[in-house]
């Protein structure tokens, strides 16, 4: 997947953009990115839709996004979004999203528990192309300097 080019966001801005993607008001949230980064339209879209999966992941239950994954591989992407929409409530446009970004490689596995460790937290960063983003969630988690929090978003896989 290209990474985007959109610079830091602040995480209240990154929150506020979450928001808006959750709520599937992608307009609202390209137009705030664009005016947060001062990035173009192109760029913006390509921010929000690369949270997308990120996003909706939340409200998809571990064994639904293995099921989901399942049926990927198998080709079957179509049933697979009906599956999602049917177990989690998410609207037809959501499911589409979500399942298109699990094909895409854009959501990972959660990990046993459902808890997200800090080094998928930094990898949903990296997938969506922001790479400041990450480095300012291993500082603030960590204490880590700007330059060890950098090699560290760099040697996430």
């Amino acid at each position: 997947m290209k990474s985007s080019s959109v610079q830091y966001l602040l995480p209240e801005a990154h929150a506020r953009v979450a928001e808006l993607v959750a709520g599937q008001r992608y307009i609202q949230a390209i137009k705030l990115v664009r005016e947060v980064t001062g990035a173009g339209l192109a760029e913006a879209k390509e921010y929000v839709d690369g949270m997308k999966g990120e996003i909706f992941a939340r409200r998809v239950p571990p064994e639904v996004q293995a099921r989901a994954r399942a049926m990927i591989a198998e080709g079957k992407v179509k049933p697979a979004i009906k599956m999602v929409r049917v177990e989690t409530e998410l609207g037809l446009q959501a499911a589409k999203d979500y399942v298109h970004a699990l094909r895409e490689g854009r959501v990972h596995a959660p990990p046993p528990g459902g808890h997200a460790v800090l080094s998928d937290r930094v990898r949903a960063f990296k997938y969506s192309g922001d790479h400041e983003s990450a480095i300012a969630l291993v500082c603030a988690e960590t204490g880590m300097r700007r330059d060890e929090a950098a090699r560290f978003v760099e040697a996430i896989r």
